[in-house]
Parts: structure tokens; sequence; C-alpha cells
């Protein structure tokens, strides 16, 4: 049988919310083995001279203890050296440090991971739309409630690949629906009008080729929220991966992770677009950051353009048909 996991346990990701939820079912799961459980919270930089929480003296309550310690990677030297010196020593309580990736702890992270007791936390990619959809649904879970497929399709369709934004979408539904299964009519009746996945939405539509859907999907994320320089740095960043995989480029010599998966997807996107169509495209966003920085016009309408002129497979046509329509809806 393996050894247990240690009581000292790291919790690492680039997401602080899914870093977080990782916690949380942790925290469950020895309240579950415990029957109850003692929880103190604190943050790494509140940690002053007092140093850290007691970890070795059992509950004056005969309670379990657990101790989650967040932004754990900003931990003094002196308070990773000593909970790196605790592992191979007894601990009374659960300790869960919650950290984003960092050098900082270097030594207690791989002290930790020696240990068996370290957990990396990432999002799912932006393609990986079934893992997406089933982060919605643990969310919807942690609320009591349930939803049918229509109802988590509705939910990835207005919250996207956002971790947080997830969170707050399905909080809002869970709090405002009447009891019972969730529904894609009740999704749509209370978040009408909070944008649809965002910039990425508008990304793959530009990457399809699909205008239409692409000027939809940016109007409602600029509506909810988003700002028009990061889409544009979404839909850059998207066309310089398509560009890589095209050429057969490393991705890390131009500052690119794709991993095998991501790169077979982009393969497809790259069909989309006849030659010279990619390079046409990376001057029409190159040509509207500049316009949007230093023109007259506002950013979103130079955005708007951009993205019908580069999802219109009719090229040149889109920006001159289309001004008449943005002028007309303020």
């Amino acid at each position: 049988m393996a050894d247990p996991p240690p009581k000292i346990r790291l919790i690492t990701g680039p997401d602080e919310l899914l870093v977080a939820r990782k916690a949380e079912e942790m925290l469950a799961a020895e309240r579950q083995a415990q029957g109850e459980l003692e929880v103190t919270d604190v943050r790494a930089r509140e940690l002053g001279e007092e140093g850290l929480p007691d970890i070795r003296t059992p509950s004056l309550f005969g309670a379990p203890k657990a101790v989650v310690i967040r932004d754990a990677h900003q931990l003094p030297a002196t308070h990773a050296d000593e909970l790196r010196a605790a592992l191979d020593g007894p601990v009374e309580a659960l300790v869960l440090l919650l950290a984003e990736p960092s050098e900082r702890i270097k030594r207690l992270a791989a002290a930790i991971k020696a240990w068996g007791g370290r957990t990396d936390v990432a999002p799912p990619r932006d393609f990986e739309d079934a893992e997406w959809r089933a982060l919605i649904k643990k969310e919807v879970e942690r609320h009591g409630r349930t939803a049918d497929a229509e109802a988590i399709d509705a939910l990835f369709q207005r919250a996207g690949t956002e971790p947080s934004a997830i969170a707050e979408k399905v909080a809002q539904v869970a709090a405002g629906a009447p009891a019972g299964r969730l529904n894609a009519a009740q999704v749509r009746e209370l978040t009408e009008g909070q944008g649809n996945r965002g910039a990425f939405a508008v990304v793959d539509a530009v990457a399809n080729r699909n205008p239409e859907e692409a000027l939809r999907l940016l109007r409602g994320a600029l509506a909810a929220g988003e700002e028009a320089f990061g889409i544009l740095g979404a839909l850059a960043h998207r066309l310089r991966a398509i560009v890589a995989v095209a050429a057969g480029i490393d991705p890390k010599a131009i500052d690119l992770r794709i991993s095998p998966g991501q790169a077979g997807f982009l393969k497809g996107k790259r069909r989309n677009f006849a030659p010279g169509e990619l390079t046409r495209a990376m001057r029409i966003l190159a040509d509207a950051d500049a316009e949007m920085k230093g023109g007259d016009l506002p950013p979103e309408l130079v955005l708007e353009r951009a993205v019908l002129a580069i999802a219109d497979p009719g090229g040149e046509r889109t920006p001159r048909r289309v001004v008449p329509d943005v002028a007309r809806t303020g």
C-alpha cells in the first residue's frame, strides 16, 4: 500500500481560484474522514514576527486542525525553511500551501514533491471544451444545484474560458433561479446582455472565418466590459500561433507554448486561410494596433473593422461595407 500524502501539502497553479477550489476539496475530504475540522486560514504576507500558526500541538478542543496558507510563494525564507524541516517531523495539523508557480520557495516545493504532497492545478486549454464544461458542472454542484446539458452549454457560452467568470456566472444563476434543476432558459434570462465567451469566442469566430458571428460576439464582449486592446491581443496571439504551426517554427522561439494537441487544433484553423491571408491578417492587426493607440476613431470601431476584415473571406470589401452599420449602432 502506498504511503499517505504528508501533512504538509503544496497546491500550485497559475489560477488562484482553481487552486483555492482544490484546497476546498482537500478540506472537505479531511472533514469527511475526521468528522470535524478546526481551520485556520491566513495569507503568507500576514505572517509577521509571530511566525507560522502552531502545527505541532493538538487542538485544545480535541478537533483535528488544518492550516491554509494562501500566496505561499510569498513566504519569508525563515518560514519556508521551518515548514521544510517539519516535513520529517510530527505535524498535528494538515497544512495546505496555496501558491503560484514560483522560484521563491523552490527548495520547499521540491521537498514536498519528493514526499508526494505536491498537487499542480491548471485550467483546461482554451480548445478543451469538454473539460471546461466539466469544470462548470463542478461549480454548479458547489452551490448545491444541478444543471442539464443545455444549461451547462449556455453557461459556457456566457462565461467562456475564464475560471473567475465561470464562478461569477454560476453563482448568479444559482442564486437567481428557482429551486430545481437549472436549464438554459434560466441561464439566458439571468445573464442577458453579459457577453458571450468574451475574447476567446471572438477569436474562434474569426479563425473560423465567420464574420457575422464574429461581429455578434465582439459586440457582446465589449458590452460585457471586455477591453478592446485585450481582444486585439488575444486575436494576435491566436494568429501568431497559427502562423508558427503552419511554418514549422519552434513555438518557444517566439515565446509561445503549444502542446501537440493544440498544434493539431491550430493546423485545422490554418486550413481556413488561403495563401497570403495570414500575412495580410497580421498586417491588419498591426495597423489596427497603431490606429487604436494614436488614431481619431474609437478603439472599438477600429477593432470591429479589423475583426471583420480578417474574418470575411471576401477580404478588402469588408471594412467599406460594414462602417455604415457600425455608425448606426452608436
